[in-house]
């Protein structure tokens, strides 16, 4: 059954964004001294790692999928197909609107990143990370949170205030911030209303 109809579909093993070979397995074990097989995951279709001594441990799996969030692989709608894990750009309607990036496998949309970007000021402005219950903590949020990063490496970001629901406040305490949580939009982004009036301007006023 092709990924077009798997409407099911799970992360079936956790991912990690990254390229190469990692130093750490993502339950902390130092792979020089634990072990590492790479493999390939037909279905995510990305490079696949077991972990020896996570394997060895009791009610432990010990595997996982490295997802580059590069640019470079990023696909856009018409581009998207059944086959593999996916992140699928969907562009913002207008310059410095907002734009999203989503985690897919097939037609199975497993999270979404909403973000903003200005080319002219060098801002950027997270605005959402979502992941559907089911699929969470598998990796798809810091995959996704990676993905928009590496949209813009030299920007300065700004985040929505994370507010107090203790899983978004454990998901960034674990993924690190990209920026602080008080959004910093430039003129540009504000025309775009970006930034919802109650959040603007939390650090200054």
């Amino acid at each position: 059954m092709t990924g077009a109809n798997r409407h099911w579909r799970t992360l079936e093993i956790p991912i990690r964004p990254g390229t190469g070979t990692p130093s750490r397995c993502p339950w902390g074990h130092d792979l020089a001294i634990a072990g590492v097989r790479q493999s390939w995951s037909q279905d995510y279709r990305a490079p696949e790692w077991l972990c020896e001594a996570c394997y060895a441990l009791p009610g432990r799996a010990g595997t996982w999928a490295m997802i580059d969030p590069a640019p470079a692989r990023h696909v856009t709608e018409d581009q998207a197909d059944e086959y593999g894990l996916r992140l699928v750009l969907l562009r913002p309607a207008t310059a410095a609107g907002i734009g999203a990036i989503q985690l897919r496998l097939g037609h199975t949309v497993f999270g979404e990143i909403r973000f903003s970007l200005c080319g002219i000021d060098r801002r950027a402005v997270l605005v959402h990370v979502e992941v559907e219950e089911k699929h969470r903590r598998r990796g798809a949020g810091r995959v996704l949170v990676a993905a928009a990063a590496a949209r813009a490496p030299r920007y300065d970001w700004t985040t929505l205030p994370i507010g107090h629901d203790p899983i978004t406040v454990a998901f960034w305490a674990r993924v690190g911030a990209i920026g602080p949580p008080s959004p910093y939009p430039c003129t540009h982004q504000t025309e775009q209303g970006v930034v919802p009036g109650e959040s603007r301007w939390t650090k200054w006023w």
